[in-house]
């Protein structure tokens, strides 16, 4: 939709007018005061407008309209309602019909345009679910404000932000519920027509981060698929197409969440699945257990993290630490994780022997994972900073500021919305502009 160009400069031409006026007045003095003037202007006029649109729709129904049942029901009265938009509280009258036939009684106007009087707009609730997803909700309130010129308070911003991830949360259990019926998968299967849909190569990691519920701390899962191709002017190869998803559950009910959005992505059809992960047993373990076909590495950054505490024991020089530990990175590098075992087994008796310890059982139990040679040859990415990113934009940048204090279903519902929003935008729209949003 468009507005004419004759529209545009009839409501120029009055705004203007009404500008020199004020500036005569000496009420705009400066560019800060005239900016503010026609951002209430076109704030008020908005919504004036909002109004009047809807009240001329109404009349156009007539007294009387079509029911359900075939027959005509007629109006009876007309009834003032409200609902919040990026203008402001938008008061209108609509026509409150009844049929005489079936006893039906029903706003029509509110029903053709999908109104729930009382809450806000499709427009407005996106924005405040992203004000609500990038900040603490306090902080959302007085930016809505300065943007806006609209007051809305922290709890409704909360309550937008975390039905939108009550959203997300109802289409992960419809998708889990179908990834479990059999009738359902074999349809998919039946509907793949295209081969282009199924991605050669994709990747998947999981990692979790505590997360402050009421007086305790809780591990929310992180899941994040995504593929990676190279971007003009980067050296490597960079994450795209990420889609994240999280819960605070158990490992095993998470699985489920894994294998359902997998599904999304054609994990069970790409030819070359890759996950990488830390080390965390119950990481491998929903791996093995959904995905046994997947290709698995351990982060390479994971992997040599091990190796610091051993150095900063062993050598008070830094010339010295810095030598060892790139001996040894270097072994990791070329997948010689026997080497590095070695190296560190020297050292079980001496000041670094319990980080050694810690070492060697962390890279006996994952070097089946660690041919760090081999998967770079393959093209292979073998960092799951994807991941580990995704655990500080929804968790540490969101649930984890300072003062926070979460229930359990305020965190998990404001974890989905935000990794919906971090999804990209396909994800995000379905969830906040298909009705307005009860707060």
């Amino acid at each position: 939709m468009d507005f004419s160009t004759k529209a545009k400069e009839a409501l120029s031409n009055l705004v203007v007018d009404e500008i020199e006026r004020l500036v005569t007045a000496g009420e705009v003095v400066d560019l800060s005061s005239l900016e503010n003037e026609l951002r209430e202007f076109l704030k008020e006029t908005g919504r004036q407008a909002y109004e009047k649109i809807l009240e001329k729709e109404d009349e156009k129904l007539g007294k009387r309209v079509r029911c359900e049942c075939g027959h005509e029901a007629h109006r009876i009265s007309r009834r003032a309602a409200q609902f919040l938009s990026v203008f402001g509280w938008v008061n209108y009258r609509r026509s409150y019909y009844s049929c005489p036939v079936c006893g039906k009684k029903e706003n029509r106007l509110d029903r053709i345009w999908k109104i729930h009087p009382g809450e806000v707009s499709p427009i407005m609730g996106r924005l405040l679910t992203i004000s609500g997803v990038e900040q603490a909700f306090g902080k959302a309130k007085k930016n809505i404000h300065e943007f806006l010129l609209v007051d809305v308070s922290d709890n409704t911003i909360r309550s937008i932000t975390q039905k939108v991830g009550e959203k997300q949360a109802e289409l992960e259990a419809e998708w889990i519920k179908e990834s479990q019926d059999e009738t359902w998968l074999q349809k998919r299967d039946s509907e793949i027509k295209e081969e282009s849909a199924i991605p050669e190569r994709l990747y998947g990691s999981i990692d979790g981060v505590q997360t402050p519920i009421g007086n305790e701390w809780r591990e929310l899962k992180v899941l994040s698929w995504y593929k990676r191709s190279s971007v003009y002017g980067q050296k490597e190869d960079r994450a795209q197409e990420i889609s994240y998803h999280c819960d605070i559950q158990k490992s095993e009910e998470f699985g489920k969440l894994l294998w359902a959005t997998g599904l999304r992505h054609f994990a069970d059809k790409t030819k070359e699945l890759i996950f990488i992960n830390d080390g965390a047993a119950w990481i491998w373990n929903l791996v093995s257990y959904y995905y046994p076909k997947a290709i698995q590495i351990v982060d390479w950054y994971h992997a040599t993290e091990y190796l610091t505490p051993i150095a900063s024991a062993l050598f008070s020089l830094s010339e010295k630490k810095k030598e060892w530990l790139e001996r040894l990175r270097a072994w990791l590098w070329d997948g010689d994780v026997e080497r590095v075992i070695s190296e560190c087994q020297l050292h079980l008796n001496g000041v670094a022997k319990e980080f050694a310890q810690k070492a060697i059982t962390y890279y006996t139990n994952n070097k089946e994972r660690m041919r760090y040679d081999e998967y770079r040859e393959k093209g292979y990415a073998i960092g799951s900073g994807t991941v580990e990113s995704a655990c500080k934009q929804v968790a540490t940048a969101r649930l984890k500021i300072s003062g926070a204090r979460w229930t359990l279903n305020g965190a998990v519902a404001t974890a989905k919305a935000r990794a919906a929003w971090l999804s990209g935008d396909i994800a995000f729209n379905a969830l906040t502009t298909a009705n307005s949003t009860t707060f």
